[in-house]
């Protein structure tokens, strides 16, 4: 199974992912994939992005000004071969190999470039989990699919800063206190409560659980979905995502 399949991923839409424990690498698969269906792809980070993420995505164009961007971004998707490519957006270069994110309100002009725009709209220091706070996610107009992402390894796991990107704002919202080991239910909230609490009226929402492999870790990412249910997430789809080799997918 493909992953943009499993999502219900199609053209014309916009997709944004917040969360933690794998945005990226979803990010860089979808963009794989729907370059082999013909596709073009453009990838759009709200948020910092490592430079060698971004280049293993696609071509790399940044420019701090919007119209300048716009006017980049696409004559890239245009020198895109006609069976498909993707190209990655930033409004600049950082130091120690970064990019900035794009405006969220720059998003909808980029996207009527592409036949498919994917969003990371927030950030996790590269947690597996994270607590969301007020201002997050940043979620551009004209998104069609939310996707909360979660890494399914820090199940079972004590709350604290190694685990849990702003484990403050994880207890308050799950009632997890710190130390305590993380459950199926508050993992689950942390998703549908935290990265998908701002989802407009509309869009659909999904939730992708990664870090899954066969055996022993499976039981555990399906608890977790019996949980999203349970909160109104349908849509649940479960990957070996990040971990390198073929990716596995699986609907919940």
């Amino acid at each position: 199974m493909r992953l943009y399949e499993a999502l219900g991923i199609g053209p014309g839409e916009t997709v944004a992912f917040a969360g933690a424990g794998g945005k990226s690498s979803a990010i860089a698969e979808l963009c794989g994939e729907l370059s082999g269906a013909g596709m073009k792809a453009l990838a759009v980070p709200t948020t910092k992005m490592f430079v060698s993420e971004a280049e293993s995505i696609g071509r790399l164009v940044t420019a701090e000004e919007p119209a300048e961007l716009r006017r980049l971004v696409s004559e890239a998707v245009e020198a895109l071969p006609g069976d498909g490519g993707s190209v990655v957006a930033g409004s600049g270069r950082l130091s120690k190999g970064r990019i900035s994110g794009v405006e969220p309100g720059q998003v909808p002009g980029l996207a009527a470039l592409a036949d498919v725009t994917l969003v990371e709209a927030d950030g996790a220091r590269r947690r597996s989990l994270k607590g969301t706070a007020a201002h997050e996610p940043a979620i551009p107009e004209g998104v069609s699919l939310s996707v909360a992402v979660g890494g399914s390894r820090s199940l079972g796991l004590p709350l604290d800063e190694e685990s849990v990107h702003r484990p403050e704002l994880f207890s308050e919202l799950t009632g997890i206190l710190p130390g305590q080991s993380i459950s199926p239910q508050s993992f689950a909230v942390a998703l549908a409560k935290g990265s998908l609490k701002d989802t407009p009226d509309g869009v659909r929402r999904a939730a992708l659980l990664t870090g899954v492999e066969p055996g022993p870790g499976m039981s555990g990412a399906s608890a977790i979905a019996r949980e999203l249910w349970r909160l109104g997430i349908q849509r649940v789809v479960l990957t070996s995502l990040p971990a390198e080799g073929p990716a596995m997918i699986w609907n919940a």
